[in-house]
């Protein structure tokens, strides 16, 4: 049987006529259309910087409004990414930059349909907008879904919590949309009524909404193209499910899964990587290590899609960032900040080694490299294969100059807590599962955790990275920095 990669076979193929997406295939190095590229945070370029620092291979650094969490992502000549501003979120900004010289192209802004608090311990525009020839279309956690021409007109918008009932998670909405040809899809699992939805991306209108039970996560969906057809493949707090990507209709489940709730799902090929990460309240590390697996799919019985467990870790319990999977090995980083390689055909660990920092960014894979970008703007660059070597270790700014930006940045998230009323403790609401990861939500941190998570998510953590060939795009809170080899 033959599998192949969803978006860089989708995108590359002839456009239908309701949804143009143009001359230039995914797989192309000259645009990154969605979060992790096409779910596998691979890049086709063949040139990418290998070194950089505060004044060496840095071709520009551009200021965003507001604050956000989601990467960018590119199309040819244009890098969108979104950002939210006010003490409410109630501002939601959609900003177009020139790939050439980071200046800005334009900046739209929409008022956000449900509002909530402005800090570093909720979602803060943390969805990845996706891109074709036909513009951008972002979903923010307000459940506004907006869609914009490449000059920045709009050409639809819907608000989802309006339209299926209000957003409720402890800490916000993270999910970012994925897309095929002409459909986008977005995943809203939440503490109230979840669910899958496909629109189409030409006028926004529903194709099918598949219901879910409410589950809290962060974790997107990504597209597969198995014998010729399309899946949506969802790993998310518990479960990991395949939908028909045209109808909906669930196609298999693997359940009994656990800390799967903010890392989302890799694929390569027949192979689904998925990760899960330890929570705060959960101590069962085995069940945690057995839940970062490996799953093969393939047709049962007469046709019929569905998987096998290809293998379970022994010992692992991943953290924020995604799995990649990179010559015959797959990989994944603890919230300690070290890197498990694991032999993709038996899930034997091949080696375990701590970075120079810990990411939160799911790492980058180039033919022979693997970027770990950590969250703090240091990045460790390593050798794809069985044995760790390190090629290059590169810092965003000098230490001194971090530290000067992290305290300011602190005092600011200490003024604006201060402002906010108090938090409410919440306790474990009736029936919940004890194999989901209570990090969105299950029960109350107590304050010196709400002080610790404050002071991890101010400032200038590197959230999320886009690549073309020639150039590395990184995104932190307020700025975009492009590295570039420079002469």
């Amino acid at each position: 049987m033959t599998f192949t990669i969803s978006l860089a076979i989708l995108l590359a193929a002839p456009p239908s006529a309701t949804d143009a997406i143009g001359a230039v295939p995914a797989s192309s190095p000259k645009i990154w259309p969605s979060f992790r590229n096409d779910g596998s945070s691979r890049t086709s370029a063949r040139e990418l910087p290998l070194e950089w620092g505060p004044a060496q291979n840095r071709a520009w650094t551009a200021a965003l409004p507001g604050y956000g969490q989601s990467a960018p992502v590119i199309w040819q000549d244009r890098i969108y990414v979104t950002s939210v501003e006010g003490p409410e979120k109630e501002t939601l900004h959609i900003s177009c930059i020139g790939v050439a010289d980071g200046k800005p192209l334009w900046k739209k802004s929409f008022p956000a349909s449900q509002k909530g608090r402005n800090n570093p311990m909720q979602s803060r525009a943390a969805g990845t907008p996706i891109a074709d020839a036909s513009g951008v279309i972002a979903f923010f956690e307000s459940g506004d879904l907006i869609a914009l021409t490449p000059s920045g007109e709009l050409r639809w918008q819907r608000s989802l919590s309006r339209e299926f009932g209000e957003l409720k998670n402890n800490h916000g909405l993270g999910s970012s949309p994925a897309q095929s040809n002409d459909l986008a899809f977005i995943l809203v699992d939440h503490q109230g009524p979840s669910y899958l939805l496909a629109v189409k991306k030409s006028d926004g209108t529903t194709v099918w909404k598949m219901d879910r039970s409410p589950r809290a996560s962060w974790s997107s969906p990504v597209v597969m193209s198995v014998n010729g057809r399309l899946q949506v493949v969802v790993s998310s707090n518990g479960t990991v499910t395949g939908y028909a990507a045209d109808t909906g209709k669930k196609l298999w489940e693997l359940d009994g899964l656990v800390g799967n709730a903010v890392p989302s799902a890799t694929m390569l090929g027949d192979r689904v990587v998925v990760a899960a990460a330890e929570g705060r309240m959960r101590n069962d590390l085995d069940a945690i290590s057995r839940s970062n697996c490996c799953l093969r799919l393939k047709e049962v019985g007469e046709g019929q899609p569905g998987f096998e467990v290809a293998w379970r870790a022994r010992r692992l319990a991943a953290h924020y960032p995604s799995p990649v999977i990179a010559e015959g090995h797959a990989y994944f980083v603890d919230k300690s900040g070290v890197v498990h390689c694991l032999d993709l055909e038996s899930g034997d660990e091949r080696y375990a080694e701590r970075l120079d920092s810990t990411p939160w960014a799911t790492p980058l894979v180039m033919t022979g490299r693997i970027y770990f970008f950590g969250k703090d703007g240091v990045t460790t660059v390593v050798k794809t294969g069985p044995q760790f070597e390190k090629l290059a270790t590169n810092r965003l700014w000098t230490e001194a100059e971090y530290r000067s930006r992290y305290e300011a940045a602190k005092k600011a998230a200490d003024e604006a807590a201060a402002k906010e009323p108090p938090r409410p403790s919440r306790r474990p609401s009736p029936g919940a599962n004890p194999g989901q990861n209570p990090s969105p939500g299950e029960s109350g941190p107590s304050a010196a955790e709400l002080q610790a998570a404050r002071y991890s998510a101010v400032g200038d953590v590197v959230y999320g990275v886009a690549a073309i060939e020639g150039m590395i795009v990184i995104r932190t809170g307020t700025e975009l920095h492009a590295i570039q080899n420079r002469q």
